[in-house]
Order: C-alpha cells, then sequence, then structure tokens
C-alpha cells in the first residue's frame, strides 16, 4: 500500500501524469484530497502503455508509476497485455526481490504486502513476506461464481426513501441549504447491541426507541457495521450474507420514517487480527464499494465513517499506512456513493484525516478542559467541520446529577466553538441478557462500560436526558432552575 500511493504522489518523475494532476491542500498530512484524476487521452494512454513495455525487467519504479497512472484511469490492460492487476502483481514482485537483494529489507516488505493487494491468495508474496518473518492474515475463502450469484440474486434490491442529502456548504453541514446541527447518538437498540445489532436485530420492536430518542431532539444516529457480519466468502467482489443486509435495509428504512440522518461506521472490528485490512485490503475495498453503491440513494444516510479509532491502529500498521488505507477507502465511497458525505471518526489524531474527509469527526472521553483543547486545536488545523462523533459520561463512577453537568458543559464548548454537532455515547444501558450468555459472569453489565446510557435498561430517563433537551432546544434553563 505504501509504494502504491507515494509511486504517484512523490516520484520525481511521472512524466504525463504529474504534468495534469491538480495541487494539494496545505496540509501536514503529506497526502493529497481525494479528487478525481484529469481524463487522460488516447496518446498519453498509449505512451503509458509503452512505458511499460520498454522499461519491464530494467526500471521498476517508472514500470510501477506508469501502472499506476493506468489503473487511475480505470484501464484494465493495454492492447495485448495481461490484466493490469496481474502486470501490478508481477512488478511488486520484482521489484520487491530487487530491494531484498540490495538489502532493503523494510522497502522489499513494502513491495510484497503491496503485491497482495492484487492477488491476496499469493502463494509467491506469501512464501517471500513469511521468510522475511512477516506475518500475513488469512484471506476469506473463496466463492465460486455460482455462489456468488446465488447470494446477489437472493437479496432484494434497496428502494431507498425520499428525501434530500446533507451536504457541505461554506464550511457547514448543512440541508435543504439551512444548517444541519448534529443531535446524535451512538446507537444500539437496547435488546440487540453490538454483535447483535446486525444478526438478531428484530426491526418491528424498535418503534419505541425511535420514538423515545426523537422526543429528546435526537436526529442523528451513528451505526456500526461489522463487515463480517454483512459479507461471506470473497468471489468477483463482495458476497452478501442476505439475511443481516435485509435487517439493515430495514432498520435504515425505519430510521427514515422517524427523520432521522444516519452515519454509518465501518470496519468497526477492534481487533483486525484475523484480516488486516492495512495489508491486504482488497476484499475490504469491494466492500465498502458494494455497502455504498447498494445505499448510494438513500438519502437518510449523510455519511459513512470508513474506520472508528483508525489512530489507533497506528501502533501495529503505522500512520503512514492506515492514512494510506484510509485514502483508498474513501476513494472507494465516493466512486459509488457521490451524493453522500465521508468521514472518520479518528480517537486523538483527527487532524490527519482533515485532507481527505468532507468534515472531521473526532471522539473525547476527557474531561471539560481536554475536550476545549481538542477542539482548540482542531478548529485551528482545519476549516472543514468539525463533528464530537463520541463523547460520553457513566453512571458507574459519577451520579446522573454529575452526567447531566458533564453533559452541559461538553455541549456548551461544542456550541461556542462552532463545531458541526455532538454524537454522545450511548443511548441505553443494556440488560445483561442483551450483553452476556451467562449473566452470573458478564462483568461489562456490571461495569462502568455498560452505565453510558441516556435511559436506563428499563427505558427510564435518566437526568442527563435534560441536557440533551437543553441543547436541542426543547427545555430552557430556567426550566432546570431549582433542580439538584
Amino acid at each position: 500500500m505504501k509504494y502504491r500511493f507515494l509511486l504517484l504522489i512523490l516520484a520525481p518523475a511521472l512524466f504525463l501524469i504529474s504534468a495534469c494532476q491538480p495541487e494539494p491542500p496545505a496540509n501536514t498530512t503529506g497526502l493529497r484530497a481525494v479528487t478525481p484524476l484529469p481524463t487522460l487521452d488516447v496518446q498519453d494512454i498509449n505512451a503509458l502503455c509503452e512505458s511499460v513495455d520498454e522499461n519491464w525487467g530494467r526500471d521498476w519504479l517508472t514500470v510501477l508509476n506508469a501502472l499506476h497512472a493506468l489503473e487511475a484511469q480505470q484501464i484494465n490492460n493495454c492492447t495485448g497485455a495481461q490484466a493490469l492487476t496481474d502486470q501490478l502483481y508481477g512488478a511488486y514482485i520484482a521489484y520487491g526481490t530487487l530491494l531484498e537483494r540490495r538489502g532493503q529489507i523494510p522497502n522489499a516488505i513494502e513491495a510484497y504486502e503491496s503485491a497482495l493487494t492484487y492477488n491476496f491468495n499469493s502463494p509467491e508474496a506469501t512464501r517471500r513476506l513469511s521468510f522475511l518473518q512477516v506475518a500475513t492474515a488469512t484471506p476469506p475463502p473463496t466463492c465460486t461464481d455460482s455462489v456468488v450469484q446465488e447470494a446477489l440474486a437472493a437479496l432484494p434490491v434497496y428502494v431507498p426513501s425520499s428525501g434530500n442529502f446533507v451536504a457541505v456548504q461554506n464550511g457547514q453541514l448543512t440541508l435543504n441549504n439551512q444548517p444541519y446541527p448534529v443531535y446524535g447518538v451512538n446507537y444500539y437498540p437496547r435488546d440487540y447491541p453490538n454483535e447483535r445489532f446486525l444478526a438478531d436485530m428484530d426491526v418491528s420492536s424498535l418503534d419505541l426507541e425511535m420514538e423515545l430518542m426523537r422526543a429528546s431532539g435526537l436526529n442523528t444516529l451513528r451505526l456500526f457495521i461489522r463487515h463480517e457480519q454483512l459479507f461471506t466468502c470473497f468471489g468477483n467482489g463482495a458476497v452478501p450474507i442476505v439475511d443481516n443486509f435485509q435487517r439493515l435495509d430495514a432498520f435504515i428504512q425505519l430510521a427514515g420514517e422517524y427523520g432521522y440522518k444516519l452515519i454509518l461506521v465501518l470496519n468497526t472490528a477492534p481487533d483486525l487480527s484475523d484480516f488486516p485490512i492495512y495489508r491486504s485490503p482488497q476484499h475490504n475495498l469491494a466492500q465498502i464499494a458494494f455497502i455504498a453503491d447498494r445505499y448510494s440513494a438513500e438519502s437518510a444516510i449523510m455519511a459513512y465513517d470508513v474506520r472508528d479509532s483508525g489512530d489507533n491502529d497506528y501502533t501495529n500498521f503505522t500512520r503512514e499506512r492506515v492514512l494510506l488505507w484510509l485514502t483508498d477507502a474513501i476513494t472507494a465511497v465516493r466512486q459509488n456513493a457521490p451524493d453522500q458525505l465521508v468521514t472518520a471518526g479518528w480517537d486523538n489524531d483527527s487532524a490527519d484525516t482533515a485532507p481527505l474527509v468532507d468534515f472531521v469527526s473526532f471522539q473525547n472521553f476527557g474531561d471539560i478542559d481536554d475536550l476545549r483543547q481538542e477542539i482548540a486545536v482542531l478548529n485551528a488545523a482545519t476549516d472543514r467541520p468539525v463533528l464530537l462523533a463520541s463523547i460520553g459520561f457513566n453512571t458507574f463512577d459519577m451520579n446522573e446529577l454529575l452526567q447531566r453537568q458533564s453533559y452541559q458543559r461538553a455541549f456548551e464548548a461544542a456550541a461556542n466553538n462552532g463545531l458541526a454537532g455532538w454524537v454522545v455515547w450511548t443511548a441505553f444501558d443494556y440488560p445483561l441478557t442483551a450483553l452476556c450468555d451467562d449473566i452470573n459472569d458478564c462483568d461489562i453489565g456490571n461495569g462502568p462500560l455498560n452505565r453510558f446510557g441516556l435511559w436506563n435498561t428499563s427505558y427510564f430517563p435518566k437526568r442527563a436526558v435534560d441536557a440533551v433537551e437543553l441543547a436541542t432546544g426543547l427545555i430552557t434553563a430556567e426550566d432546570l432552575v431549582g433542580e439538584n
């Protein structure tokens, strides 16, 4: 992944493509904003194909530059040549071998891993990485064409609801050309948290929750979409799990009926060890493209958050690698869902995403001074809208009155500093039966992680709901005078 992007933007001589590529905006990440490349004419494309032929086996950097320029133009192959992905795979293997012989082992590893992005079943790249003591993930099983076609035929066509899309205008989120302040919640249904959301959810039972949240002024739901629950084996593209997609379809339509806008958070698994998206992302990008394409006409979806807490992955995969994957993931969304927005909910280094996203998302679970400092840093770093995508205070470590006061201060800081809005963590405390198979051995249910809800397990509102209704304009400060 590292070379696949850097060759396009940093190599000193990119002949034809470099002359017409737009200048990047000012930023400190070293990445370009995701914008379409200019279309090349036939003469330019022929020159790139000739460069591949002339330099094959002699100058692998030039070959890779030319191949990636062709890839950016969605050229599948040059006349009479093998498929472009096969050429890219072969060129990276050869380049990695050259680097390995020169003793440039880190660079060789990057080249072999880039080869895997074009053929993640490659025994050659896997063998060479293993020799260099680099573990490679096991890819998802390969589907036969008949399995792919059967799954796609069984999945009904999604019918979008009517409405207008949330947009970015003059540095703020808007709907119908009016400001759209996000008053949101990171949402799982009370009885279907975590992995139960897509696997077990009964959408017909959720009207009470939809009404309860809307009655308090909440207008946005941030949802966590687990790819492993939506897709099975990998074939000629992504292969859907039909039942779980139908649950997601029904939920999106229900939320739209209640007037919610949705942020779909992709790639939410905290542990990527089974199949690291940064080492072999081909299947992952196909899945992102499938989701974005399926819901591209759904105006209830305001944005895709392509990776939750992605900066936490810097430790294992390096900051550069994560951001380069982020570039590809955002491109996959934009190519398939051009009317919807894109963001990335980083924890501590959200400014890294600013050159790539439509609005910057950050998360903060510290005290009010820490929150104000992070807001100041982000406002100074970008002129894009900034959303507080996760903030929460639990009633295990504090009482309900202090929870309410903490939310009030946070909401005031967001409003006073021009944020696009906030998304609290979470709507509900969850019953032990929804969290654990064995309620007698359910540490999460009895600890702080299950006490962040605005409502308790009986749907009774905590005092923090007052802070939400004050921020959303349903009540005034005078309504809270004298309460303790």
